[in-house]
């Protein structure tokens, strides 16, 4: 396998590597994504751009059109703004004559290892405005791990969440900012740690929910099922340390109508 060229860009590189068989073109891949000399967080954007211009050095124009996809939807992975689900990706592969199976991809962009929460955090508090306070924060956290949970049947993180006062909450973050309301400059992790289909998760959930302030998430998590099963009974402000089970936000959220419908919408645009 090639060594990497660290004076060029990481798409340059991917390209000179998409050459030889599918199985040669599927080992750079993984070797790149494994291994990307880009800015931290970046690795869609670079590798959708290095797809696209082998599709049109290989004459397809019209990417969109053959990979199945919307403009807007292309439009959005190739600028980064839209994070492509393995569906996706494979139908963009084929769009431009190369085959792999769920499996191979599944294996460049999962893990089946939960991340750690803090890496969960540091990613999302990039996406989301730094006039945001942390119990936004720990909300976009919580509807991540609904995420992972319902479309990956797999926990995001392997940290317990907490019924507390004011909605879902992680102990392990809560310790990392508590005394702080807004954000702030305090490293939480490095999302560098998280897999491609884990950072997925964390822009459904900031897409989903990211233009609501804290307060009203906080709402949002008391009127919905799992907070106030794990209550069972308690006043709202009464404290709690009641564990909010994997278990529950499966049997509520993956029987919630609404929540599917915007999941179906969030595919149809990608």
């Amino acid at each position: 396998m090639a060594n990497k060229n660290k004076g060029s860009s990481f798409y340059e590189y991917l390209l000179e590597s998409l050459k030889g068989d599918d199985q040669a073109v599927f080992l750079h891949i993984k070797e790149a994504l494994q291994n990307p000399d880009i800015k931290e967080n970046n690795d869609y954007l670079y590798l959708i751009k290095a797809i696209n211009d082998v599709a049109a050095a290989r004459g397809k124009s019209d990417l969109a059109d053959n990979a199945g996809l919307s403009r807007q939807g292309l439009h959005k992975i190739l600028n980064g703004k839209s994070i492509p689900n393995i569906q996706n990706i494979m139908a963009i592969l084929s769009a431009i004559g190369l085959r792999f199976s769920v499996e191979q991809i599944r294996e460049v962009i999962s893990t089946n290892e939960p991340a750690n929460v803090l890496d969960v955090a540091e990613y999302a508090s990039a996406l989301i405005s730094r006039n945001s306070t942390y119990m936004k924060l720990q909300k976009i956290v919580y509807y991540a791990q609904v995420e992972s949970l319902v479309h990956y049947s797999k926990p995001l993180f392997g940290e317990k969440i907490l019924a507390w006062r004011g909605g879902p909450v992680v102990r392990e973050l809560f310790d990392k900012h508590k005394g702080f309301k807004a954000l702030n400059n305090v490293n939480l992790g490095s999302p560098s740690n998280l897999s491609m289909e884990q950072k997925a998760c964390v822009h459904w959930a900031v897409e989903k929910y990211g233009n609501l302030d804290g307060d009203t998430l906080s709402h949002l998590t008391h009127i919905e099922g799992p907070w106030s099963k794990a209550r069972s009974g308690l006043p709202a402000e009464a404290p709690s340390d009641a564990e909010i089970t994997l278990q529950s936000l499966i049997d509520y959220y993956t029987n919630l109508p609404k929540y599917r419908e915007l999941e179906e919408q969030d595919e149809t645009a990608s």
